[in-house]
């Protein structure tokens, strides 16, 4: 009579396959690993941008935004398109410009960083004629509505450049 071999452990061919299987499951796992790390970034450049688009228009904390600016100011005092100046509350002039890749806020004499990744800011002025239209301003004085148009790029060299628009009233206008 014979008796039977009890085996232990693998065979060199389920090592092999073993191995194989692992292998794979491995390289699928980083690939996913590396999507989910690159879309991670993509989506923080994304929202670092709107960010900054945010804090342009409305503002942080206690700088007050493009916006915010026109809606209490009481007039313009020139019609620049790279420039925003205007006459603020307490009888002060508030500039907006985009400067060295950023919009800076220069209020007494003073330069805040407002927002960085703007490129560039354009400015377009507006006034009532006396059909009730809206026309575009040929004087400060006259300007009744300021649009602003930002273009801002994310950090990333793949990074696109994107543009965002918005327009505000002058208080008693």
């Amino acid at each position: 009579m014979h008796k039977p071999i009890t085996r232990r452990g693998f065979t060199l061919l389920e090592l092999a396959v073993g191995i194989a299987v692992a292998g794979i499951l491995a390289l699928v796992s980083a690939g996913l690993f590396k999507a989910g790390i690159e879309s991670y970034n993509y989506a923080y450049r994304q929202t670092r941008v709107i960010f900054g688009a945010c804090r342009s228009f409305s503002g942080s904390g206690s700088r007050l935004g493009i916006i915010w600016m026109t809606q209490t100011a009481s007039s313009v005092t020139d019609l620049s398109a790279s420039a925003l100046t205007l006459i603020s509350p307490a009888s002060t002039n508030v500039t907006f410009s985009a400067l060295n890749n950023g919009l800076y806020r220069t209020q007494n004499g003073e330069q805040l960083l407002q927002a960085d990744s703007v490129s560039a800011a354009e400015f377009r002025y507006y006034n009532l004629d006396t059909a009730g239209r809206i026309v575009v301003s040929t004087s400060a004085s006259s300007a009744v509505f300021v649009t602003a148009k930002m273009s801002m790029s994310g950090i990333g060299a793949k990074d696109k450049t994107y543009n965002f628009m918005s327009g505000a009233r002058l208080l008693n206008k």
